[in-house]
């Protein structure tokens, strides 16, 4: 039977894709807003030399990009896929075409919350009420994330998530838009990336709060474990049937050499990226939900000093490998839980390397489960070219793309690969 087959892979296997609030539908009187307004002349001007997560651009994904890069609108959000205005509809129309079983999406504090009165938004939670209906009529389970990396500005003048009255103030945030919301979910997600989060807003100091403080990260730290523990009892409490998880970044990191120096450097490198939250968090994580985009070969005793594997690179610069997503898969067994993929993909505007990223991470899926790994869902990132953060919207993640000018929706040919293994599995 060929590898294309799939053949471990169970025909109720949960075939999504993922979005976030704040990329598709903007997010005003956040502090992501003001960052954007803050930053977008000094990100344009830098573009050319930032570090994309894996050094500079590679010359050729720069001498492509440059045009896009060096516009600040380019980092404005704007309306983004225009969510809010009802594009999710033509949106979801596709994802049903498609075949998708599932839609991760986040719902944006700054519009549900936007004051610090406990009272929140009707009209933006009927917005997400129909979103939400609108993919059950299509048969699409909508997975729900509580906080993607945006605060509305009340909560960031208050200290956010340096403060440790966020752990209470997000739980009783979480209750009330629950019980506003009053739909049933299967899964949800507490806290998007915290180590992502905690390290570009603390370390690397590129996010709000763009601050470069290791005490402060610490807290934060701190801070975010403790409300996902939190949250996680108050949404057993309002529905025990309810699968609870935070969407954890791993990378795949390995040694270069089998020398004691690289083997140690490899060693921290994983700890620092992979190891800071889900030993904490584990017991209460229903499932492990993963998201997985990078593989690096480190080099030495310091940690993230990464050497050039000479793979294929994708608009971000970050390496394209066929084997890492099974590699973080099998480092997960040792756990015995559940897992679904809830971010993987390439920024890929060509869409060149695409088809064959998703051929190959349903590979590593097909071989996981085949070597015992509970492995139940995929989530694609993205369903559709959004605001890639601080990177702007020239790192195009979607499997169907978006002219932002027009909102004009065209679907890629790596969304119609896609569409025959899930079809295949039927």
């Amino acid at each position: 039977m060929g590898p294309e087959t799939y053949p471990h892979i169970p025909d109720d296997f949960l075939f999504g894709a993922a979005t976030a609030g704040g990329q598709v539908e903007g997010h005003h009187n956040s502090d992501w807003a003001e960052s954007e307004k803050r930053n977008a002349e000094k990100l344009a001007k830098e573009a050319q030399f930032r570090d994309y997560g894996n050094g500079k651009l590679p010359e050729d994904v720069w001498t492509r990009l440059a045009p896009e890069l060096t516009d600040p609108s380019n980092y404005i959000s704007k309306e983004a896929c225009g969510w809010r205005e009802g594009h999710y509809i033509e949106d979801l129309d596709i994802a049903q075409t498609l075949g998708l079983k599932a839609i991760r999406f986040s719902i944006e504090r700054s519009w549900t919350q936007p004051t610090s009165s406990d009272e929140l938004n009707k009209e933006s939670i009927l917005h997400y009420q129909k979103f939400i209906d609108e993919c059950e009529k299509r048969g699409i389970e909508p997975i729900l994330t509580f906080f993607h990396f945006t605060n509305p500005l009340w909560i960031s003048n208050k200290g956010g998530w340096e403060n440790k009255d966020i752990r209470d103030n997000f739980n009783r945030y979480t209750k009330s838009l629950l019980q506003s919301i009053d739909r049933e979910f299967k899964h949800v997600l507490t806290i998007n990336e915290p180590e992502v989060y905690t390290f570009m807003g603390w370390i690397a100091g590129e996010w709000p709060n763009e601050e470069k403080n290791l005490l402060k990260a610490f807290r934060v730290r701190k801070n975010l474990i403790e409300t996902h523990k939190k949250m996680y009892s108050t949404i057993k409490e309002y529905d025990d049937s309810i699968l609870v998880s935070s969407a954890l970044n791993l990378q795949d990191i390995e040694s270069y050499s089998s020398k004691l120096s690289d083997r140690i450097g490899t060693t921290v490198a994983n700890k620092a990226s992979n190891g800071l939250f889900i030993e904490k968090i584990l017991d209460e994580m229903d499932f492990l939900a993963i998201n997985h985009y990078m593989h690096n070969v480190q080099k030495g005793l310091i940690p993230g000093k990464y050497i050039d594997t000479g793979e294929k690179k994708s608009d971000m610069g970050w390496n394209v490998n066929s084997e890492s997503l099974y590699r973080v898969l099998l480092s997960l067994k040792k756990h015995k839980k559940p897992i679904i993929i809830t971010e993987n993909g390439v920024a890929d505007a060509q869409d060149s390397i695409r088809p064959q990223q998703i051929k190959d991470a349903i590979n590593s899926i097909n071989r996981a489960i085949g070597e015992g790994i509970d492995v139940r869902g995929y989530l694609h990132w993205s369903l559709l070219d959004n605001i890639e953060w601080d990177k702007g919207e020239a790192m195009r993640f979607g499997l169907i793309e978006i002219d932002y000018k027009t909102q004009k929706r065209t679907v890629r040919e790596s969304a119609k690969t896609y569409s025959d293994i899930i079809k295949s599995k039927k």
